[in-house]
């Protein structure tokens, strides 16, 4: 693994603060976002808070560091992840995610983990929805097939498995919470239960 990578947990720090700081000004949130990112390298009781969460998280998927490298891009664009393309790969994460764990921790007879230790299927499948994402003009999801399928060529994580490059835990809390939110935004949750009130 590349030696940034073993510190890459810090954009789990950078990233939100820098975009809650867009709010006031470009520069306050690269200070904010620069200041709280670098004190999270002191060590306190030997361990910095970036190990730490390291430690937590183990290895961020290279899907969660992408989405932590274009959501501060996109903001500064003005442009909103509230949209098909982020809710389609969110939609997609949550099936991964509760379908994956359960299964690997002894749910079922089928461990589909072991599937990414053998990955020509899922790559194949995995190419194919970078095509859609393409013809579609998803460049979010676009980006993150191109990003994990050539860090996954380079080997770019100590894992030799395909599954985490592409998912982790973090990155599944993040889909149910922005689908949460994109349902509320988009007044479908707020109308489900309306309907299922009425009736």
């Amino acid at each position: 693994m590349p030696d940034f990578l073993h510190y890459s947990t810090v954009l789990l720090i950078f990233s939100p603060i820098f975009v809650l700081g867009l709010r006031r000004s470009v520069a306050a949130a690269l200070i904010s976002a620069s200041v709280l990112s670098a004190l999270a390298f002191i060590p306190i009781y030997e361990v910095s808070t970036v190990l730490r969460l390291k430690g937590l998280f183990a290895d961020l998927s290279l899907t969660t560091l992408t989405l932590l490298v274009v959501w501060p891009v996109l903001r500064l664009q003005k442009i909103s992840l509230n949209n098909p393309d982020s809710a389609g790969l969110c939609t997609i994460v949550l099936l991964l995610a509760v379908t994956l764990y359960p299964m690997a921790l002894g749910v079922g007879a089928y461990d589909p983990y072991a599937l990414g230790f053998r990955p020509w299927a899922l790559l194949t499948v995995i190419a194919a929805l970078g095509v859609l994402a393409t013809l579609r003009g998803y460049l979010v999801s676009k980006t993150i097939v191109v990003v994990v399928l050539i860090g996954y060529w380079l080997r770019v994580l100590d894992s030799q498995n395909l599954w985490d490059y592409l998912i982790d835990p973090i990155l599944g809390i993040f889909a149910i919470i922005y689908l949460l939110r994109y349902l509320l935004r988009n007044g479908k949750l707020q109308r489900s239960v309306d309907t299922s009130r009425s009736a």
